[in-house]
């Protein structure tokens, strides 16, 4: 069938992602009212930096996961299947090295140069939208690979279509990646390895 035993923290950390992205988007939207959504007042605010914190710990469980992923499925361990993961694992250390940097530079960089965090800063800005591009697709590949392989049906689709909401503008565009995750790899991978 393709898919091994597994005996590791892949499964809890890949049905975490998702309900802990969740928190974070929730803990933005509070800080976005308590500061009136001034950007340089969230970034040092606790409920922003705690908004910034639970989405790096969802990015990490997303990691963390799909790195024990191709011990558990075969498919992710050659050709194909085996450059998705790569650009999948690679993408989603990129992003999460954005909300490090969310964590533990932006509060900083607030005190000394509000307006670097207001106006952003090309540079960082334009290494987001890689990072994010390259999460998106090394997730919409790792879903081909995974049905191809008819590991996963419909949540293999749904799972595309957060990866491309991942590389697209939209404002908070993890949480229906995590979310996608948590049900294609962590629900419904794990149901077919305990079948």
């Amino acid at each position: 069938m393709g898919i091994a035993p597994a005996t590791d923290a892949r499964r809890p950390a890949l049905l975490l992602a998702g309900p802990i992205a969740a928190v974070s988007i929730v803990l933005v939207l509070v800080a976005a009212a308590a500061t009136g959504g001034d950007a340089v007042k969230m970034v040092t605010n606790g409920l922003g930096i705690a908004s910034n914190v639970a989405a790096l710990a969802a990015l990490i469980a997303m990691a963390v996961g799909l790195a024990a992923l191709p011990a558990q499925v075969q498919a992710l361990r050659h050709g194909f299947g085996r450059l998705a993961w790569i650009v999948g694992e690679l993408g989603t250390i990129l992003v999460a090295g954005g909300y490090w940097s969310s964590v533990f530079v932006q509060p900083g960089l607030a005190h000394v140069d509000p307006r670097a965090v207001s106006d952003g800063i090309a540079s960082v800005t334009a290494g987001f939208v890689v990072s994010y591009m390259v999460m998106g697709l090394g997730w919409a590949l790792i879903a081909i690979s995974l049905l191809r392989a008819k590991l996963i049906g419909v949540s293999g689709w749904f799972l595309i279509l957060a990866s491309v909401i991942a590389i697209s503008p939209a404002p908070m565009r993890y949480l229906p990646l995590a979310i996608a995750v948590t049900v294609a790899c962590g629900f419904r991978l794990g149901r077919r390895r305990s079948a």
